[in-house]
């Protein structure tokens, strides 16, 4: 489960990457084996796609790589503070009486499950594909703005 603003960049260069490989890891644990599917029956989890998180002023931006996968077979849901994506991928249909020699594309089920931070405005979150990325657009609420409060004489 992958959590931001990530705390990781604070480490120092040899720690960085080993914390960013055992964040890896326990992500890859976490979404691997059985998931559920929309009709409740369970379906392997075969691939925990890559994610690069970036954060400007306005907001969090999400890209996630799910080459072979459409627009049709991509599922995202926010429940409470979590954001699931959920597809299939690679659905490319061999021909009649080919038969395959190598697969080392990821094909199948994928997931993957990201926290949301609280400054997050959860209506108005966007998604787009292209080239077989995914970026979700998580926009920050945004902040109160000061002002000046007249006061006026009650006379």
């Amino acid at each position: 489960m992958a959590q931001f603003p990530f705390q990781i960049r604070q480490l120092p260069g040899a720690l960085q990457e080993f914390a960013s490989e055992m964040e890896n890891i326990v992500d890859q644990v976490l979404n691997s084996g059985c998931s559920t599917g929309a009709s409740g029956e369970k379906t392997e989890v075969v691939d925990t796609p890559a994610l690069d998180v970036y954060e400007d002023e306005t907001g969090y931006d999400l890209f996630l790589d799910v080459p072979g996968a459409s627009i049709e077979n991509i599922k995202i849901e926010l429940v409470q503070d979590k954001l699931h994506v959920s597809g299939v991928k690679g659905l490319n249909a061999m021909k009649e009486g080919a038969t395959m020699h190598r697969c080392e594309r990821p094909i199948g089920r994928f997931a993957r499950m990201v926290r949301l931070p609280k400054q997050v405005d959860a209506d108005r979150i966007e998604a787009t594909l292209k080239h077989g990325v995914l970026q979700v657009r998580l926009p920050k609420v945004p902040k109160p703005s000061t002002r000046q409060i007249e006061i006026r004489s009650a006379e």
